[in-house]
C-alpha cells in the first residue's frame, strides 16, 4: 500500500484534444428530448467544454484528497483515505456505479470527516474503474469486489464500518452486508437493488398510489432505457473498442447517462453539471477504463447467487429522478430496513446533483444506529 498522485500525461491530453478537433460527425435529428439518445445541443456544448479543457485543474480535482494504492492479486485498487481528527469517528466507505468515479464524492469527503458525526472516509475506485486495475481474463462480480473492499478496509485497520452506495455501489454493498455482516455496521442505499417478490406473495400488493407510479416509471425505462444494459451486458469488448477510440463517442455515451437519469433545475438543466461530466470523460479517457468498467455488467450478469435477505441495519433514500425505486414493503422483506426517506429533489447521481441532501441523510441514518466504534 503507497501514496498515489496522478501526473497528467501532456501528449495523451494532446491527443484527446486533437481527436476530439477530428472527430467526425454523423447526421442526426436535434432530438431535444432526448429519445433517440444524447440531445446533439447538449453534445456540442460539452464538446466545445472539452475542446478547451483545463487538464491541470483536472489533475488538482483528483489529487484533492489524499489517495493510496492498495496492491492485490496482482491488481491495484485505488482509493481516497480521508481520516477525521475525531477519536470517536466511524469508518464510513464510499461507493459509486457506472458511469462514475470516486470524484462523485468529492464534495462530501471533507464535510463527512467533520460534523456530527464525523466519519473516517474511504473512497475506492471500483475494479476497473479510473485508477483501479481488475484481470479481464477471469470474472469479478459484485461479490467478489465485496470481498476485496471487505480486505482492503481490514488492512486500513477498520474492523467495522458503515457503507454507502448507489448503482452498482449499492449491490456491491447488499453483498457486503450478506458476506460480511458481522463487520457492517450499516447499509445506507441511495438505490434499493431489490427484485419484486413473486407474484403469489402478499407483499406484492403491499404497494402505495405513489409506489406504483413509481412502478409504472421503471416498466417504461426497461422498455425503451436499457439499451445500454443490453450491450454492456452481453458483448462490452465489441463497445469498448469504439468508446476507448473516440473522445467524442466516449462522451455522448458517457453524458447520455449523466444527463438522462439526473433531476433538473426549474431552468430544466441537469442537476449534474457540465463540469463534472467533463471530469468523468477525461478520466475515463485518460485511464483507457472503458472497457474494464463496463465488464462488471458481463461478469454480474453471468454470476449464479441466490441473493439472501440482509439482516444488516438498512437505511434507504429514494430520490425522484432515480432509475430503480422499490416500493417500502419490498425493500423490507428484503432487509432490515430501519430507515427510509423519499426526497424533494435528486436523481440516480445523488453525491453529484444534491450533495447536501445525501449528506443530512446519511447523517440522519448514522445517527438511527447510535453510537458505535468503527475501527
Amino acid at each position: 500500500m503507497h501514496p498515489f498522485t496522478y501526473t497528467h500525461d501532456p501528449a495523451r491530453g494532446r491527443d484527446f484534444t486533437q481527436r476530439l478537433a477530428g472527430a467526425r460527425t454523423t447526421p442526426a435529428a436535434a432530438d431535444p428530448q432526448g429519445r433517440m439518445g444524447i440531445p446533439m445541443a447538449d453534445l456540442e456544448r460539452l464538446c466545445q467544454r472539452l475542446s478547451t479543457f483545463d487538464w491541470d485543474g483536472f489533475a488538482r480535482r483528483l489529487n484533492e484528497h489524499p489517495a493510496f494504492i492498495h496492491e492485490y492479486g496482482g491488481a491495484r485498487l485505488h482509493f481516497v483515505h480521508a481520516r477525521s481528527t475525531d477519536p470517536a469517528a466511524r469508518a464510513l466507505l464510499l461507493l459509486h456505479g457506472w458511469p462514475g468515479s470516486f470524484l462523485e464524492f468529492r464534495e462530501l469527503i471533507a464535510p463527512l470527516t467533520r460534523g456530527t458525526p464525523p466519519f473516517h472516509v474511504v473512497c475506492p475506485s471500483l475494479p476497473g474503474y479510473g485508477f483501479s486495475t481488475r484481470s479481464l481474463e477471469h470474472p469479478c462480480d459484485a461479490a467478489a469486489i465485496a470481498d476485496i473492499l471487505a480486505d482492503l478496509m481490514s488492512a486500513l485497520g477498520y474492523e467495522r464500518f458503515l457503507v454507502q452506495g448507489g448503482d452498482w455501489g449499492s449491490l456491491i454493498a447488499c453483498e457486503l452486508g450478506r458476506r460480511h455482516a458481522a463487520r457492517c455496521l450499516g447499509l445506507h442505499l441511495n438505490m434499493a437493488p431489490f427484485l419484486p417478490p413473486p407474484p403469489d406473495d402478499p407483499v406484492r400488493q403491499q404497494v402505495t398510489a405513489a409506489e406504483a407510479a413509481w412502478l409504472s416509471e421503471g416498466a417504461r425505462l426497461w422498455q425503451d432505457g436499457m439499451g445500454y444494459y443490453a450491450q454492456q451486458g452481453t458483448r462490452p469488448q465489441t463497445l469498448a473498442v469504439a468508446l476507448a477510440d473516440s473522445p467524442r463517442g466516449l462522451l455522448a455515451w458517457l453524458a447520455e447517462k449523466h444527463l438522462a437519469w439526473s433531476d433538473r433545475d426549474q431552468h430544466g438543466a441537469s442537476l449534474v453539471s457540465d463540469a463534472a461530466i467533463a471530469d468523468h470523460v477525461a478520466l475515463y479517457w485518460m485511464t483507457d477504463s472503458i472497457g474494464s468498467s463496463m465488464r462488471l455488467y458481463y461478469d454480474e450478469r453471468h454470476a449464479r447467487r441466490t441473493p439472501a435477505r440482509i439482516e444488516v441495519p438498512t437505511g434507504v433514500a429514494v430520490f425522484p429522478r432515480e432509475l430503480i425505486k422499490c416500493p417500502r414493503a419490498w425493500v423490507a422483506e428484503r432487509c432490515r430496513l430501519v430507515h427510509w426517506t423519499v426526497q424533494s429533489r435528486g436523481g440516480h447521481f445523488a453525491a453529484l446533483e444534491v450533495p447536501q441532501l445525501l449528506l443530512a441523510d446519511l447523517r440522519t441514518f448514522a445517527a438511527v444506529l447510535g453510537p458505535g466504534a468503527g475501527s
